[in-house]
């Protein structure tokens, strides 16, 4: 799909207007803000971080017979990471691309394809189709080049990129919710398992102090650890905003930098607003 001898370390993403009577053409505000609230919301990096770290969580949860399993899932973990990682930077660059067409200006697509082979080869949880989506968009980040005609190379870019765009989505979403919120749910299990043993032991004195903060901190466990769960589910809930959005964009791309587009375009823009907020609420 990609040689890997072959470099291209600088590339032109964006489109350069020459004059300003080309700039006052069309508005192209609404896809300007709609990239840029996806590069922000599909970067969300805490969820990769907290995942990691949940295992070592996990050792309190469990018999020590069990840690050398754990250590097991770490190593898978990492490799979901490295997917996930991949997955949501062709996003943030494909968005960021698109906003650069969008806002006229001059950038480039920096990334070399051998540092892309590279970053394929370490996911290795992704299959051959999911490859291929991220190797095109990245394509087409580094085709499209300076360009008079903007308008024309970003209703290219949106045609060309919607479908890799859906597909590198839906593998994020499905790492996300088949393997994040999967593992966290059982997390929780555990969690509320281990202080249940404690608490309802039969040979356990009755200790009502002991008894008091077993129950506080079963609470504040079960508590942080729903939190994660709340943040990931609503993470996926951003992905499917942009995906959506995104779809809109290709299926009214003849429309776009027309009066009316901005106004119909808008409710997509505020989902996604409203989806981002939530995951930051959540998160905080």
């Amino acid at each position: 799909m990609i040689s890997g001898g072959f470099r291209l370390t600088v590339v032109t993403v964006a489109a350069v207007l020459l004059t300003a009577g080309i700039s006052g053409c069309a508005s192209f505000k609404e896809v300007r803000t709609f990239a840029s609230l996806s590069v922000n919301a599909a970067g969300y990096e805490t969820l990769t971080r907290d995942y990691i770290g949940a295992l070592d969580r996990r050792k309190q949860y469990q018999p020590q017979k069990f840690h050398g399993d754990l250590e097991t899932m770490k190593i898978r973990r990492e490799a979901q990471r490295a997917s996930l990682n991949l997955l949501q930077q062709t996003v943030t660059d494909y968005m960021q691309g698109l906003g650069n067409l969008a806002a006229g200006d001059i950038r480039t697509f920096d990334r070399s394809l051998d540092d892309l082979s590279s970053s394929l080869n370490e996911a290795t949880l992704l299959d051959r189709n999911e490859k291929e989506a991220i190797g095109a968009l990245s394509t087409l980040l580094a085709r499209t080049v300076t360009t008079l005609y903007r308008q024309h190379e970003m209703k290219r870019l949106i045609h060309d990129g919607n479908q890799p765009l859906q597909d590198v989505i839906a593998a994020t979403r499905k790492i996300v919710k088949s393997g994040i919120v999967a593992d966290l749910q059982t997390e929780s299990a555990l969690a509320g398992r281990y202080y249940d043993n404690f608490m309802l032991a039969p040979d356990n004195p009755v200790e009502p102090v002991a008894m008091a903060l077993a129950k506080e901190a079963r609470v504040e466990a079960l508590d942080r650890v729903d939190n994660r769960i709340r943040s990931a589910q609503r993470y996926d809930a951003v992905l499917e905003k942009i995906a959506g959005g995104h779809q809109y964009l290709y299926d009214h791309r003849n429309r776009i930098g027309q009066d009316d587009f901005g106004r119909q375009f808008k409710p997509a823009i505020d989902e996604l607003r409203t989806a981002y907020r939530n995951l930051l609420d959540v998160s905080r």
